[in-house]
């Protein structure tokens, strides 16, 4: 890993937490897509290069600790 923002992070799992959590704590309603996106357009911003698949699961992942399912068939665009 380079040297940025979220360098001191040991996993891409780590650097989408932190940057869901980010999005999540300013935005708690919005649909799994828009999470995705925006975590995705996030981490390439600040230079990692997460396959976009590899974001969709870790956030579904993470959203389901937080209560919110994701139907596997919508994506979550209905939430």
């Amino acid at each position: 890993m380079s040297k940025r923002h979220h360098a001191g992070y040991v996993s891409n799992q780590d650097i989408i937490h932190k940057c869901l959590e980010t999005y999540y704590d300013m935005f708690s309603n919005m649909p799994f897509q828009w999470y995705v996106q925006n975590v995705y357009d996030s981490t390439n911003r600040k230079g990692f290069n997460i396959h976009q698949k590899e974001i969709e699961s870790t956030v579904r992942y993470f959203l389901q600790w937080k209560g919110r399912e994701v139907c596997s068939h919508c994506m979550g665009r209905w939430q």
